[in-house]
C-alpha cells in the first residue's frame, strides 16, 4: 500500500513539475511577443508623432513639399542639402527616446506606386520596417516615410536576452535536480529493499548458532551426556558456533565501517604473493571437505607494493570466499598474478554460476545480493564485495568484474607497485578517519 502511495505521489509531483516547466516556457514566448508588440506600438506612435510636430512647422513644411517636387533622382540629394533629412532625424530620434529606443536606422521616402515601397509592405508584418503617410506633413497623397531598423534583433536580445537565458538556464537546472532526484529515489528504493533482505539474512544467520549453542550447553548444564568425549564434542560444538558468531559480528563491524566510510589502515611494505599464499591457506580445509582446489598461476616479476596486509587480505578472502560459495560443485578456483613497470594485477577466477550482465554493475552496491531464487540458499550480507572495493579505492586500485552466466566470474584488482621505498613519499593514498 505505501509503495503504491508512494508512485502515486512521485506521479503528481512529476505532473506539477512539467506543468511548471509548461508554464515557465509559454511565459518566455508571450514575453518576447509582448515586447515585440510593445516595440511596433512605440515605433508607429513615435513615427506619428514626429509626422505631427514637423507638420506644426510650416517653413519645414514647405522646404519638405520643394523637395518631394523634384525628381525622385535629385530627391535625397535636396533632402540633405537643405537640411530637411538631418530635422527629420532629429524629430525620429528625440521622440524614440521618450520609449527607451535607441537603435540606428534607415530612412527613406518613397512614392506609393513604387516596386520598391511594395516590396517593403510585403515585410511589413516582421516588424522590420515602419512606414507612415506624408500627406499631411507636405500637403499631398502619393509619397510615404519608411523606417528600416537593421539592429531590432539586437533590441530585442538586450530587452529580453538576459531574462530569456536566464529562464532556460533555470529550466535545466531543474531538469538536472529532477534527474538527480529522480536517481536519488530509485537508489534510496533499492537500499530500502536490500536493507530488508540484509535484516532476513542476519536474523536467519544469527539463528542457527545461537541456537546450536543454546543446546549444547543445556545438555552440559542437564549433565545429559555418558562419556567425556560426548563432553568434548558439546564443547567443540559451542566454540564452533561461538567462531561462528565472532565472524557475524565483525562482518556487522564492517558494514557499519563501510556506513561511515571509516576504515584503519596501517601500510608497510608487501610481498603480494604473500599476501595471496596467506589468503589460500585460509581456505585449505574448506576445499578438502568439498573436494575443491585452488591453482595459483603467480607470473608477477614485480610483487612490492605499499598496503594494508590485513585489509588486502581480508578482500581477497572475500573475492576466494565468493568463489567457493558460488561454485556449482567441487569448486575450481584459479588465482593469478602479473605485472608490468607500475601496476600489479592479482586475478580470482572460478567455473561458478557467474553473475548476468544486468546485475554486474550494482554487485559492489552495499547490501546488494545478486538474486539466486533462493534468499538462504548462499549465506551473506551483500557487504563483502563493497568492502573489497572500498579497500581496493583507498590503496589507488581498482577492482573490476567479467563474468558470464553458468560458466564462471573473474575478479581483477589492480595495485600500484612500490618499486623503491622512496617511491613511498610519492604515492597518495586516501586519508582514514580514526
Amino acid at each position: 500500500m505505501k509503495n503504491i502511495i508512494r508512485k502515486y505521489i512521485l506521479g503528481f509531483t512529476l505532473v506539477i513539475i512539467f506543468a511548471l516547466l509548461a508554464t515557465q516556457v509559454r511565459w518566455i514566448v508571450y514575453s518576447i511577443q509582448f515586447q515585440e508588440k510593445v516595440f511596433q506600438k512605440s515605433v508607429t506612435l513615435a513615427l506619428n508623432q514626429t509626422i505631427s510636430n514637423l507638420t506644426a512647422n510650416r517653413p519645414f513644411c514647405s522646404k519638405m513639399k520643394e523637395c518631394v517636387e523634384c525628381d525622385s533622382i535629385r530627391l535625397e540629394t535636396q533632402l540633405t542639402n537643405t537640411g530637411v533629412w538631418d530635422k527629420i532625424h532629429n524629430a525620429i530620434d528625440d521622440e524614440l527616446k521618450t520609449y527607451d529606443i535607441f537603435l540606428e536606422y534607415d530612412l527613406m521616402i518613397l512614392e506609393t506606386d513604387s516596386k520598391e515601397l511594395k516590396t517593403i509592405e510585403a515585410e511589413l508584418d516582421k516588424g522590420l520596417y515602419y512606414t507612415t503617410n506624408l500627406g499631411e506633413l507636405i500637403g499631398q497623397n502619393g509619397y510615404e516615410l519608411v523606417v528600416k531598423f537593421p539592429g531590432r534583433t539586437k533590441f530585442f536580445l538586450e530587452k529580453t536576452g538576459l531574462m530569456f537565458l536566464a529562464s532556460l538556464l533555470l529550466i535545466f537546472l531543474l531538469i538536472l535536480a529532477l534527474v538527480y532526484l529522480l536517481r536519488l529515489y530509485k537508489q534510496e528504493l533499492r537500499i530500502a529493499e536490500h536493507t530488508k533482505e540484509l535484516l532476513n539474512n542476519v536474523s536467519h544467520e544469527f539463528k542457527t548458532p545461537l541456537s546450536s549453542i543454546a543446546l549444547a550447553s543445556n545438555m552440559i548444564r542437564k549433565k545429559r551426556y555418558n562419556t567425556e568425549d560426548k563432553l568434548v564434542n558439546y564443547a567443540e560444538l559451542i566454540s564452533k558456533e561461538n567462531k561462528k558468531l565472532q565472524h557475524l559480528v565483525e562482518s556487522m563491524l564492517h558494514l557499519a565501517a563501510i556506513e561511515r566510510d571509516e576504515f584503519d589502515y596501517s601500510k608497510e611494505t608487501l610481498d603480494v604473493h604473500a599476501v595471496v599464499e596467506d589468503s589460500i591457506s585460509t581456505f585449505e580445509m574448506i576445499l578438502q571437505d568439498m573436494n575443491g582446489k585452488i591453482t595459483t598461476l603467480l607470473k608477477a616479476t614485480e610483487t612490492m607494493v605499499f598496503a594494508d596486509k590485513l585489509h588486502l587480505t581480508n578482500a581477497l578472502v572475500n573475492l576466494i570466499s565468493n568463489s567457493i560459495k558460488y561454485s556449482k560443485d567441487a569448486p575450481e578456483i584459479l588465482v593469478e598474478t602479473r605485472s608490468n613497470n607500475e601496476t600489479i594485477w592479482v586475478m580470482v577466477s572460478d567455473k561458478g554460476i557467474g553473475i548476468a550482465s544486468k546485475y554486474q554493475k550494482y554487485i559492489f552496491d552495499k547490501y546488494y545480493r545478486v538474486p539466486t531464487g533462493d534468499v538462504h540458499n548462499v549465506k551473506g550480507f551483500g557487504i563483502g564485495l563493497a568492502y573489497v572495493k572500498k579497500v581496493v579505492e583507498a590503496h589507488n586500485g581498482e577492482i573490476t568484474v567479467e563474468s558470464a552466466e553458468n560458466t564462471g566470474t573473474t575478479f581483477s584488482i589492480k595495485l600500484p607497485l612500490l618499486n623503491d621505498t622512496n617511491d613511498r613519499k610519492q604515492i597518495k593514498y586516501p586519508r582514514c578517519r580514526r
